[in-house]
């Protein structure tokens, strides 16, 4: 369950997330990709979206954040980075047409189970 976090989904580009994870280190926040493995994995170009995924208190308030990026080609990563509710707040909100397909593209990622159907058993029914 998330407690006590932002319901936004936030836009992020490279350069935001390098100066974000470089003051995440600088304030020994926990965490989280650090600067030099964005910069060296992530293309110049990338964009992603962010979403605040739990609070910490420890070493100073923050959220604790997913991240999905477009790595180079097709690939796709997804991390945590801490950061502070400021510069959370200060993050554009994600497009609604960018939250459809981050929507469609975690739907994709789901296995589908190869059982066959049970013919309406299920979820309190009884054949």
């Amino acid at each position: 369950m998330r407690f006590d976090v932002p319901k936004a989904i936030k836009w992020v580009v490279k350069s935001d997330l390098v100066v974000l994870s470089e003051k995440a280190g600088a304030l020994h926040l926990g965490a989280g990709r650090r600067a030099g493995w964005l910069r060296d994995h992530v293309s110049d170009s990338a964009n992603g979206a962010l979403w605040a995924i739990l609070r910490e208190s420890h070493p100073q308030p923050s959220y604790r954040c997913l991240i999905v990026m477009k790595c180079g080609g097709d690939g796709t990563e997804n991390f945590m980075l801490d950061l502070l509710p400021d510069d959370f707040e200060q993050l554009p909100d994600l497009p609604q047409e960018r939250v459809v397909q981050l929507a469609r593209w975690a739907l994709s990622h789901v296995p589908i189970s190869p059982l066959p159907a049970e013919d309406g058993v299920g979820f309190g029914r009884e054949k």
